[in-house]
């Protein structure tokens, strides 16, 4: 599986019935200082209290003005224990409001912030002695087109073209919990036969689990459903974390992880067809996910890229899914890349459709394509229930068909294969892998100068790059920015993978700048931004 980076940064969405994601940039800062302490901290809130005032004078007006706000995750130090407590704090000190805390898939809370005090915040919170880091939570939207049997599964119970117009299956998953976190189910569908059970919903709008979208309903048919299903007889529990718009916030995700934590009954796969821009929090849920037994399956994502910059899609923790088409060539949509473990069929697949208890759909994605290895990942823990993820990984990769996929634009070959007759094992044959060097960022190393006359200061950055054996890789282009100062900038590695990136002159009234890398390219390389030891660095005066 693939191995697992240190740092992330950003976020959103991608769920498809043709489904495709929109992101903005986000922003996340890291508390580095090891030496922060709780006297600089309060010494922060006693500088806003004239802030404070402030809110609460519009909020006692007669005609309060409506605040803007601003959506925060504020992740915790390991040792921070009393999250409700600090919680509380942090709410009543910025005019705030706790939307989840989170004590599963990751220590922290998601926070509303009226955006005039947003700056404040995030400057008390690099203080804080017990905040590990700030990341914005990001909006996510889907959008579906639905056209109207199913060759994906005609395609995973053989070996090669052309299909033989049969599913031929020993198991159906009875007796295995599949999580979908999405938008919802439409439990009535005569495709889950009173098989959908109760979940989470962390969407408001009073529809509970119910699928008012229908992108759900369609990845569960797909994994259980009893005609186009995979696993037919698996348990399905909606955890709907996007609304009827196809809009929502990565916190909503997470909070859905949190849930499952808590609540969730093993043995269990969780489908997450949907994703974005590396997200270090939603990695750590996933992490937590997997340590503690349940099987995370995801989608590569639909933007044509590499898999590897994205999240969960790159997560070392997930079985990570890409799609094909009719002819076993890479859906042109489909990501892919080294953080890809496996191919399925994706692209005009057949399954349940939200808007009737018989309506069926056909759809096209890698979201189409990762609950088919969900429902075979059900029927491996159907035959072994305590099977771990790298077991169920195992057994996929080694059950799958290799070589047989076209233009897989250096992913791992191999196209699921579900059946368990005799002719379940693959001939004996190298899987066809990337030839691309794996380049990865290795260190940053910061440092500021002073001009102390009139008060300036500037930020260096000084970039090691690697290749998957820990080499050092030269004639690298990296490409990143400092979130105050020059926001794209670039060099190229010397014949150490070494190269240096600078801010420019920054005013005194700056307090910090965050320099994040956006990619790295040269001949025959490709960005692991998963094997990254780190992505950021944070550089003050």
């Amino acid at each position: 599986m693939k191995t697992k980076y240190k740092i992330a940064m950003a976020t959103t969405i991608l769920a498809v019935i043709t489904f495709a994601a929109t992101h903005k940039a986000p922003v996340k800062i890291l508390n580095t200082d090891a030496q922060t302490n709780a006297v600089e901290f309060h010494h922060e809130l006693l500088k806003q209290t004239k802030l404070t005032e402030t809110l609460q004078q519009i909020r006692s007006t007669s005609q309060p003005t409506p605040l803007a706000l601003r959506h925060y995750i504020v992740v915790f130090k390991d040792q921070s224990g009393q999250s409700a407590q600090l919680s509380q704090t942090i709410q009543t000190q910025y005019g705030g409001q706790t939307r989840y805390r989170f004590d599963q898939a990751l220590k922290g809370i998601a926070i509303s912030i009226p955006e005039v005090a947003s700056q404040a915040f995030i400057n008390a919170m690099l203080r804080h002695p017990l905040v590990n880091y700030v990341e914005e939570d990001q909006v996510i939207q889907i959008s579906a087109i639905q056209s109207n049997p199913s060759w994906g599964l005609d395609r995973i119970d053989q070996r090669s073209l052309p299909l033989n117009q049969s599913y031929q299956y020993e198991n159906t998953g009875a007796g295995v919990n599949l999580y979908v976190l999405d938008t919802g189910i439409l439990a009535t569908h005569q495709e889950f036969t009173g098989r959908v059970k109760k979940g989470f919903s962390a969407i408001s709008d009073f529809n509970g689990t119910n699928d008012c979208n229908g992108h759900g309903t369609f990845v569960a048919g797909l994994a259980g459903g009893t005609t186009y299903g995979v696993a037919k007889q698996i348990n399905l529990i909606p955890i709907r974390v996007v609304g009827c718009s196809g809009s929502g916030l990565m916190s909503n995700m997470i909070a859905g992880i949190d849930w499952i934590l808590k609540n969730g009954q093993k043995p269990a796969v969780v489908n997450i067809s949907m994703g974005g821009p590396a997200y270090e929090p939603l990695d750590t849920a996933i992490h937590n996910l997997s340590t503690q037994g349940f099987i995370p399956i995801v989608a590569a994502g639909n933007s044509n890229t590499n898999a590897c910059d994205l999240s969960p899609a790159r997560s070392a923790n997930a079985i990570t899914v890409a799609a094909t088409d009719k002819t076993d060539t890479r859906a042109s949509y489909s990501n892919y890349g080294a953080c890809v473990d496996i191919f399925a069929p994706g692209s005009g697949v057949t399954s349940a459709w939200n808007r009737s208890n018989s309506s069926v759909g056909t759809g096209n994605g890698t979201s189409m394509a990762a609950p088919h290895v969900a429902g075979a990942a059900a029927l491996i823990l159907q035959r072994t229930p305590t099977a771990t993820t790298k077991m169920v990984t195992d057994q996929i990769l080694a059950t799958s068909t290799p070589n047989v996929v076209k233009n897989v634009a250096g992913s791992s070959n191999r196209l699921l294969f579900t059946a368990t007759a005799s002719d379940s094992t693959p001939s004996n044959q190298t899987i066809q892998q990337s030839t691309n060097t794996l380049a990865s960022i290795n260190q940053l190393i910061g440092a500021t100068t002073r001009n102390w006359l009139f008060g300036t200061w500037k930020a260096t950055v000084n970039v090691k790059v690697v290749d998957q054996n820990q080499k050092a890789v030269s004639n690298a282009t990296i490409t990143g920015g400092f979130s105050v100062g020059a926001s794209a900038i670039s060099c190229i590695t010397n014949s150490i993978g070494e190269c240096q990136l600078n801010s420019g002159t920054l005013s005194r009234n700056v307090t910090s700048t965050t320099f994040n890398v956006v990619n790295i390219t040269g001949t025959n390389l490709t960005y692991a931004a998963n094997h990254n030891q780190v992505s950021h660095i944070t550089l003050t005066p």
